[in-house]
């Protein structure tokens, strides 16, 4: 059970004595929220809702789904590293995965889904401290964890005129793991260890909504919202202890080191066998903004999202965050998205940039951290294909974040370097075949 004390009471001695993980802030909810990984999203800095394209995907506005015109995939590849300092000290902390995966399908002429794979929630933290007892031993608290949450959506999306609605069905599933220990130097205490495992699942969805204005043939204005409603899942928990010692152990290269020797064959809590029943609330995410741009060329747009981070609760314990607020603006340019030939290989490049800047509703010692990113990415085309009068083909992202967290009470700050690369394959298919 995590405890809303835990920061108070460790505040005056050092936080990062052991930092490890990407981001000791993670501790706080399910950790840190991971904004969509799909180029369409990642290269504007979290822009999309008010964003449309024929040959990308945007789970963000499922209403989106209906503007495309070719079967769009996606998958890729998503790198984090972390340079955290406290005061003096600096560390570097980086992990990788993927980043997910998504297929979308044109349906009609005014009708398109989606599905797929992304993640939702990334933990991973360690950090420590150490307290003198009265007999002048010490003890270090230390506090560990790691997992996250997933979700697989499946959505369609629809145009009327000049409104697209559409909406995707989410099912939340993983695994969030807190670990804690008591660690004695002195014989006279045994070292133990908590291991809490929360395990997830569950539904929600999300739906979205878009306006389209046409002001000619190429250029256009449009207005868009999209609503996450968050809501309660089911939770599966059990506690597992256990008492360890800590001596020294030899490495592979034949390095002497400090190693804990758990005793795993008598545990002093097994709760396996019997998990107890729980509920999480995941907060809501409401996001909206407007774009203008022109057909097949560049695009400007401004967004504003707030997510309920307040209202989230694990197992009837609830958080001390905030409500976050973040403002976006993004933009896209392609010089000439139908040039064909190696010579205007880079007029046919897509190049995007987004900025966004909030607060985070991570509270430490009564002071919120704030946060500031910036993301810019290039669409490498493949080889192009000519459809009737129309022209396509795949292309290779390849796309930079930068964020910025910090608090000035605590001297903590992090610097993210967040790396994005996807491959996103374009295609026509149910083409309609004509015989004579």
């Amino acid at each position: 059970m995590k405890s809303n004390l835990l920061f108070f009471v460790f505040i005056p001695f050092s936080i990062f004595i052991n930092a490890q993980g990407n981001s000791p802030f993670s501790y706080y909810g399910p950790g840190t929220f991971t904004e969509s990984s799909f180029q369409s999203n990642f290269t504007k800095s979290g822009a999309g809702v008010s964003s449309s394209s024929k040959n990308m995907l945007n789970p963000i506005n499922p209403a989106t789904y209906s503007n495309l015109t070719l079967t769009t995939g996606e998958t890729g590849i998503y790198s984090s590293i972390n340079f955290i300092g406290h005061n003096e000290s600096k560390d570097i902390i980086s992990n990788s995965n993927m980043g997910g995966f998504g297929l979308g399908i044109p349906l009609g002429e005014k009708f398109g889904g989606a599905f797929g794979l992304t993640s939702l929630s990334k933990q991973n933290y360690s950090f420590s401290y150490i307290q003198e007892l009265s007999d002048g031993s010490e003890v270090e608290d230390i506090y560990e964890g790691n997992g996250g949450l997933s979700k697989l959506f499946l959505g369609l999306g629809t145009t009327y005129k000049k409104i697209s609605i559409g909406a995707n069905g989410h099912y939340i599933f993983g695994r969030l793991n807190d670990i804690s220990k008591e660690k004695y130097n002195s014989a006279d205490y045994k070292s133990i260890r908590f291991q809490e495992y929360n395990n997830v699942s569950g539904f929600n969805f999300n739906a979205g909504l878009q306006f389209k204005q046409n002001f000619n043939t190429q250029n256009y204005f449009i207005l868009g919202s999209s609503l996450d409603f968050g809501g309660t899942q089911n939770t599966s928990n059990y506690l597992v202890a256990n008492y360890f010692t800590v001596g020294q152990a030899t490495t592979t290269n034949n390095k002497v080191t400090e190693a804990e020797f758990h005793e795993t064959t008598d545990f002093v809590i097994d709760d396996r066998d019997d998990p107890k029943k729980g509920k999480i609330i995941l907060p809501s995410t409401i996001q909206a903004g407007f774009s203008v741009g022109k057909s097949d060329n560049w695009e400007g747009s401004i967004e504003y999202r707030m997510r309920t981070l307040s209202s989230y609760e694990l197992n009837d314990q609830s958080s001390s965050l905030n409500n976050s607020n973040t403002i976006i603006i993004a933009g896209s340019i392609t010089p000439n998205k139908k040039a064909l030939g190696r010579s205007n290989y880079w007029k046919t490049t897509s190049y995007n940039i987004g900025a966004h800047l909030g607060n985070s509703g991570i509270v430490v010692s009564e002071e919120e951290l704030n946060e500031f990113g910036i993301n810019f990415g290039f669409g490498l085309p493949l080889k192009k294909f000519k459809y009737q009068t129309e022209t396509f083909g795949s292309s290779i992202f390849l796309s930079f974040g930068y964020v910025n967290r910090f608090n000035t009470v605590l001297d903590v700050t992090e610097n993210f370097l967040n790396i994005n690369a996807s491959v996103i394959l374009n295609d026509k298919w149910f083409i309609k075949r004509k015989f004579k």
